[in-house]
């Protein structure tokens, strides 16, 4: 586990990155040396999603946060309407590929170009991926209120789990959730 305050302190990118190839290469049994943060997941790494899951797992634990359980189309058809972001036949839309390029600078842009299918989609996902999402998702914990809902005292990050605890009621406050915060920052892009 990291010994960095999360509360006090940012953590540095360069400090997520490295923690991101560690998870990488740890799961899929490579070196961290064989993994870059340009390193395709499944087309470079060969990551099948199980790996994926251990990936995200360790990391969660990690930097004790939640990542999405959803990809980034699901979670956007909740705002747009699933017709808005894929056809019928599974085509990401240009709505969709234009929340991809905005919502996922790490992607090439050239490979999110008309006639993707969505499930050609993950295949594209780079190390950078996890990283960035990371660093999102520690900086919506950072920005989190710290007082508590019920009692109005402080809160603080809880020790063992991703959450917060009153330090007067001793309430249990979950941090925002992935799909939460990627949820406000499709909103954000879509404005």
């Amino acid at each position: 586990m990291l010994n960095i305050n999360q509360e006090s302190d940012v953590i540095p990118k360069r400090v997520i990155e490295e923690k991101v190839i560690e998870a990488v290469a740890q799961a899929l049994d490579l070196e961290p040396e064989e993994v870059s943060l340009t390193s395709s997941f499944e087309n470079d790494l060969g990551a099948e999603s199980l790996d994926y899951l251990d990936i995200a797992f360790t990391l969660e634990r990690e930097f004790k946060i939640q990542f999405p359980r959803e990809d980034l189309l699901h979670r956007a058809s909740d705002y747009f309407g699933e017709e808005a972001l894929v056809t019928n036949e599974g085509v990401i839309t240009d709505l969709g590929l234009e929340l991809m390029r905005k919502g996922m600078p790490e992607i090439d842009p050239a490979l999110l170009k008309p006639g993707l299918r969505a499930v050609d989609l993950r295949p594209l996902f780079v190390v950078q991926t996890f990283a960035r999402l990371i660093e999102r998702l520690l900086d919506a914990k950072q920005n989190f209120p710290r007082t508590c809902p019920d009692c109005e005292s402080q809160i603080v990050e809880s020790e063992t789990t991703p959450e917060f605890v009153c330090t007067s009621c001793s309430k249990n406050i979950p941090f925002p959730t992935g799909d939460d915060v990627i949820f406000q920052d499709l909103v954000a892009l879509s404005e």
